[in-house]
């Protein structure tokens, strides 16, 4: 009897268990703004007349389990195919593709690029896009249509997208008239299977004026890259060769699989370095979004470089493990490990776990140029520009009563002797590769800033100021050139701050500009010795004597 009361009770608590969840089911499907419809033939009786009706499916999501809730809906006919767009975002010289926009038509929205996204079991579609005026987003709800890229095929899908702002309001709260960046995600009711289409409306059953390719090269299990760099708007009037090669076989060196770059404005000489590389495989060279313009503030272009890094997360996200967001004079520099991928080996004993975090956050060090030369001969203030006048004077108090700490931060007067010969080698043993380069090139072979840049600044940027980020592409939501800003299944964005003993970000930079001006006084009390980098230093010259000759 006992027996059969348990049973009755156990019977009773799964009965009243399946009518709450129907009842929550139904209640959500009701009141969740994000609807998702499909259309689909449907069989009628042609004897009542009705032989054109198509039947909806709209489908809600639950925003923290992403599961589908189906809630029918009807519509009347199907979307026309639109027109496709003929889009190439490869760069070539003779190219003038830039910023290939699509307006959605009724809004003040405009979409720049598309991606299938199957990191989770609900796949998705991400559409980068700039939505102009600050509460823009708010006034317009935009639905996806998703179909075949075959145009007989008579299926589309439609989904309300979720916008999400890829910025902090507390970075720029006053500016209002300018395009914001946003992420629209649009779940689908399955997995892509062959080559889609992807448009944005107002109303699911619009015809659409816009239209985007999909692409989703590889299967999902499918072996990826490890490091690909992303380098924003490349603009650069002049020639910054010798720094360009430089900084490109140092990350060869290093163990980086790919550097993606993004090309604004570019002297014939960069262009020539950027086609050698990219014609061996190293490097693969995109159309800037937006094209460097007088008429757009800072912050406008700021908001610009979003689009530009997530373009670079979304391109990647199947086929690389990580994105480093890196500008040409910055560096990823191991301490105790040889490469990027040894120095994971290091982190992961260091308590890393990609599983828990979705980005490795490294420390800044400050080279800057007027600090390796600290003594009176150098400060020569003849013909600077007033804009500078003032900062200059700051470098030369400094610059009289400095301290150099050595690796161990002990500290002693400057003594350009006593910079040491740490990690470096044999100058004999490199004689080889600089008459090589003399024999190739018929010119000495130039001087390595990483080899003579030995003399930083004492402070260190704490974590998040000024750092860079090993961005894992499982995990990112949405990016900036530091870190990420959002994560999968996350509120924000979780960082693992990597050990200083194992990693720095060297920041190499012509004086203490704009960007960081408000800390110039802290960045320039003191200098450390730093000879991190002379541990490639063999490596890197022998590197240079095989590369393009400038």
């Amino acid at each position: 009897m006992v027996c059969k009361t348990r049973k009755l009770v156990r019977v009773t608590k799964l009965i009243l268990a399946g009518l709450t969840l129907i009842c929550v089911s139904w209640i959500a499907s009701v009141s969740e703004w994000h609807a998702r419809v499909r259309w689909r033939n449907r069989q009628v009786d042609t004897d009542h007349g009705i032989s054109t009706m198509r039947t909806i499916i709209a489908y809600s999501q639950d925003i923290q389990e992403e599961m589908d809730r189906p809630s029918p809906v009807r519509c009347d006919r199907l979307p026309a195919f639109p027109e496709v767009p003929s889009i190439n975002r490869t760069w070539t010289a003779d190219s003038s593709n830039y910023g290939t926009w699509q307006r959605v038509t009724g809004t003040k929205v405009s979409i720049y690029s598309a991606f299938y996204d199957n990191r989770t079991s609900q796949p998705y579609i991400r559409i980068l896009a700039f939505f102009h005026g600050r509460n823009a987003s708010a006034d317009q709800t935009l639905f996806c249509q998703t179909r075949s890229l075959d145009p007989n095929e008579n299926s589309v899908e439609v989904v309300a997208a979720k916008p999400l702002e890829i910025w902090w309001h507390e970075w720029d709260v006053q500016s209002t008239d300018i395009d914001y960046p946003f992420l629209l995600s649009c779940p689908l009711t399955g997995p892509l299977n062959g080559p889609t289409l992807v448009s944005l409306v107002t109303e699911p059953c619009l015809d659409p004026t816009n239209a985007h390719p999909l692409k989703h090269s590889l299967k999902r299990n499918q072996q990826k890259r490890m490091f690909t760099i992303c380098v924003k708007d490349l603009n650069f009037d002049k020639d910054i060769s010798q720094n360009l090669i430089e900084w490109i076989e140092t990350n060869k060196i290093l163990g980086v699989d790919i550097i993606d770059v993004y090309i604004g404005n570019i002297s014939k000489e960069i262009e020539s370095i950027l086609q050698h590389y990219r014609d061996a495989g190293f490097i693969r060279l995109f159309h800037v979004p937006i094209r460097n313009k007088p008429e757009r503030s800072l912050w406008q272009r700021r908001r610009d470089h979003i689009i530009t890094y997530n373009d670079c997360l979304y391109r990647n996200i199947q086929e690389s493990e990580f994105i480093i967001p890196l500008d040409i004079d910055e560096i990823v520099m191991p301490k105790t490990a040889n490469s990027l991928p040894e120095l994971l080996k290091h982190l992961v004993k260091r308590g890393w776990n990609p599983k828990e975090y979705s980005a490795i956050m490294i420390k800044n060090v400050f080279f800057f140029k007027f600090m390796q030369k600290i003594n009176k001969n150098y400060y020569n203030y003849k013909n600077k520009s007033k804009t500078y006048a003032k900062r200059d004077d700051v470098r030369i108090r400094y610059a009289r009563s400095t301290k150099i700490l050595d690796e161990n931060n002990s500290v002693h007067l400057f003594d350009k002797n006593k910079l040491g010969n740490k990690n470096s080698v044999d100058v004999n043993e490199l004689q080889v590769y600089y008459e090589n380069y003399n024999s190739r090139c018929g010119h000495d072979m130039p001087t390595s800033k990483l080899m003579t840049h030995v003399i930083s600044s004492a402070f260190i940027s704490p974590i998040g100021f000024y750092s860079k980020s090993f961005m894992v592409t499982e995990r990112v939501l949405t990016a900036f050139n530091h870190y990420p800003l959002a994560s999968l299944g996350t509120s924000g964005f979780d960082g693992w701050p990597a050990p200083f003993k194992e990693v720095q970000l060297n920041h190499y930079k012509e004086s203490c500009n704009a960007t960081v001006v408000p800390e110039c006084e802290l960045y320039q009390r003191d200098v450390r010795l730093d000879r991190t980098a002379l541990r490639l230093r063999k490596k890197l010259i022998e590197a240079l004597s095989n590369a393009i000759c400038t």
